[in-house]
């Protein structure tokens, strides 16, 4: 394949990505908002804390567990048929789910924001999908970290779009036509955009196998036990496990740690978060290439991986909003860069003809991990919301652990 158009084709997979971390993550600083907010209207009956945190975790979870089954099934369908064509249909999945979100949150219906999240997450292989023909476009080694380093960038990049949509367009205090639902309406529409960009400049970038494919709604479940009964990546795969779990720990229950921790307003939240996103920006587009010149991936990772714990866990001392923040946007140069690391050796380790087998079986540890992220917070929250942090710093310690067995 020619330069351009191979970078072309990275261009489509690279809005593709960006546009679904945007409808991902908005929900990180829009439900803490609703669920902890009495204005809203979502809570009538005066829940207290702790009821309020399993109700934001159940609807956490939603997304991860059906993506679980999703992602999987995805990723061999997209080894079996192509890339292009499974692309155009996960795409039509999630736009659908976004404006039943969308419709749900109108209606004030925390019971049918579960199922749209259900149904959006179901359709949301796109992630698995990207990293697969990410590989497919990556002729070496090198290109290949460089390539997924840039996958890193995008989420950076979108993921303060996403948090003013999500923070600002939803907030009626704002303005009178501003919703919890509009930014739903609003990635949804752009999503139509993937679509556009998907036929006009991305090639087929996998040859069709010619394997009989049965649909098993259970496979992210056999990846997940398969995973670990594979020689050569199953530490990796328990990597990604436990990646998802310190860092989403970091992520997911931010809001809600901000709001009672500190006492800030939704837009304080989203602007930290903002500033999170571009020091995450920072670490895939800046320090990763820096050091992609004198070093390789496995002793990045390591680096990566524990100096993120010790930032998450100094973080978890922070007297106040504002050092919290600088701190935790630290961490997240270290987060990006080991991400995007777990999933080049991942890649690495596994053979070009599997490639969206493998990155199938990754996502369905990240949801597993996102997953399990919700249920295990709101356990810690209802102890202390103080746990948040340390718990995230144990994890991140956890993977240099792991990566300490690995060979180089």
């Amino acid at each position: 394949m020619r330069v351009i158009s191979r970078m072309r084709a990275l261009f489509s997979v690279y809005f593709i990505a960006s546009i679904d971390n945007c409808g991902y993550a908005m929900v990180f600083v829009l439900f803490p908002s609703l669920l902890l907010n009495p204005e809203y209207g979502f809570s009538p009956h005066h829940p207290s804390l702790v009821e309020k945190l399993i109700v934001m975790g159940v609807l956490y979870a939603a997304f991860p567990i059906a993506q679980l089954i999703g992602a999987p099934i995805i990723g061999e369908l997209a080894d079996r048929y192509g890339r292009k064509k499974i692309f155009y249909i996960t795409i039509v999945g999630t736009i659908i789910g976004y404006f039943l979100t969308g419709i749900t949150l109108a209606i004030k219906s925390i019971s049918l924001v579960f199922v749209s999240r259900l149904i959006t997450g179901l359709f949301s292989g796109n992630q698995g999908l990207c990293n697969a023909s990410i590989a497919d476009l990556s002729p070496d080694e090198k290109q290949r970290a460089k390539n997924f380093g840039i996958l890193t960038v995008v989420w950076g990049v979108s993921f303060p779009i996403a948090l003013l949509l999500g923070g600002f367009l939803s907030d009626p205090t704002l303005s009178k036509h501003f919703s919890p639902s509009l930014p739903f309406y609003i990635v949804g529409l752009i999503t139509i955009l993937s679509l556009i960009t998907l036929g006009l400049f991305f090639p087929e970038t996998f040859k069709q196998s010619k394997q009989r494919f049965h649909i098993d709604l259970v496979k992210g479940f056999h990846n997940i036990r398969d995973a670990f009964r594979m020689p050569s990546t199953k530490r990796l795969f328990l990597l990604m496990l436990i990646w998802t779990i310190g860092w989403g720990y970091s992520v997911t229950w931010y809001g809600a740690y901000c709001i009672q921790k500190f006492g800030v307003s939704q837009q304080l939240v989203t602007f930290g978060l903002m500033v999170q996103g571009a020091f995450w920006t920072l670490g895939g587009g800046v320090v990763k290439p820096l050091l992609l010149k004198s070093m390789n991936v496995i002793p990045i990772a390591k680096m990566t991986f524990i100096l993120a714990a010790v930032l998450l866990a100094v973080s978890a001392w922070m007297p106040t909003f504002d050092t919290f923040i600088l701190v935790y946007a630290l961490s997240a140069v270290m987060g990006s860069i080991s991400l995007s690391s777990t999933f080049n050796l991942i890649s690495i380790a596994s053979h070009a003809s599997v490639q969206g087998k493998a990155m199938g079986i990754a996502q369905s540890m990240m949801s597993l991990g996102f997953f399990l992220v919700p249920i295990l917070g709101s356990v810690s929250g209802a102890i202390s919301i103080d746990t948040f942090y340390p718990i995230a710093a144990f994890f991140m310690a956890l993977g240099f652990c792991v990566l300490v067995k690995i060979k180089t």
